[in-house]
């Protein structure tokens, strides 16, 4: 079953519940102009409709939460082409209505596709945080879209020119930095630490990351943490398994320096362990050797 079959699946359904409990509300004539609009298909109605329930007083906030993740759904779905997935443009009017998971996937995948690589971290975070809020998705999407989601933030992470955090409003580790989806727990977690070529420094970039990963290993109780380095497969292969030794132990020693206490063990992988992307064959060499540069980390 693909991905953008399950994405549809899942959006139509959403669609319905939401629109059904809508019917709570006190704003009824708005209300019933969303639902008509959703079954009748018209989605371009419901931008317009959005706007109008966003500043009636009669909606409650709840209702309008509630409906505008509904619209925006909509709005998404009406956009399917023929060969799958969505229009930019509609992804754009869902996106600009509200993110629920289906959307912010899809306005991933667009500025992905498009190299805004940023972007894309950002509403694929998005995507794996509403995912995980239980009260807005009360059921989770199948294993495989949040594992799809993972990847794709951390292989845009990768290719970003310059390291995107994943921290929420108050600082706490978010997105991908964080194991714990809704369908398993990631057993190692890939960080873009970014090093001075052939060296054991971090790089400012490099030091944004450790503060990413520091964040969330410090809210840990478990009993120790193990970084593993990894290298692209340039170069000698005892070079490379020294490499990406030297670099764990300077993560682990920046992440004690920031006042970490849990045990730390560090091992280096070399070029063993090419990143498993989601399709190696359609990204160039130098993309492929970003993705294979990374420390993973294992809480154990």
């Amino acid at each position: 079953m693909g991905v953008s079959f399950i994405l549809r699946l899942g959006a139509a359904t959403a669609i319905g519940l939401a629109a059904a409990s809508a019917a709570l509300a006190d704003c009824a004539s708005l209300d019933a102009q969303v639902k008509a609009a959703i079954g009748a298909g018209k989605a371009d109605a419901l931008p317009a409709l959005a706007d109008a329930i966003a500043k009636d007083t009669t909606c409650d906030s709840a209702y309008v939460a509630k409906a505008r993740r509904s619209i925006a759904l909509a709005v998404l779905l009406g956009g399917e082409q023929a060969g799958g997935g969505y229009s930019p443009q509609a992804v754009a009017s869902a996106a600009a209505i509200a993110r629920p998971w289906q959307v912010a996937m899809a306005l991933g995948d667009v500025k992905y596709d498009g190299k805004d690589y940023p972007a894309a971290v950002e509403a694929y975070e998005a995507a794996i945080n509403d995912i995980r809020n239980v009260k807005d998705v009360p059921k989770a999407p199948p294993r495989e879209i949040e594992e799809y989601l993972a990847k794709r933030a951390y292989q845009a992470k990768s290719l970003a020119p310059s390291y995107i955090s994943s921290r929420g409003v108050r600082g706490q580790a978010e997105g991908v930095m964080v194991p714990t989806f809704r369908n398993f727990t990631a057993v190692s977690v890939p960080v873009p630490i970014r090093f001075n070529t052939n060296e054991a420094v971090l790089t400012p970039d490099g030091d944004k990351a450790v503060d990413d990963l520091f964040n969330f290993l410090k809210t840990q109780s478990a009993g120790a943490v193990i970084l593993t380095g990894h290298t692209d497969e340039r170069g000698d292969p005892q070079y490379n398994m020294d490499l990406s030794r030297a670099r764990a132990r300077t993560v682990a020693d920046a992440l004690r320096h920031r006042g970490l206490t849990l045990v730390i063990r560090v091992e280096g992988r070399g070029a063993r362990d090419p990143f498993a992307a989601d399709d190696r064959s359609k990204y160039s060499r130098d993309d492929l050797y970003s993705f294979d540069r990374r420390v993973e980390y294992q809480v154990k």
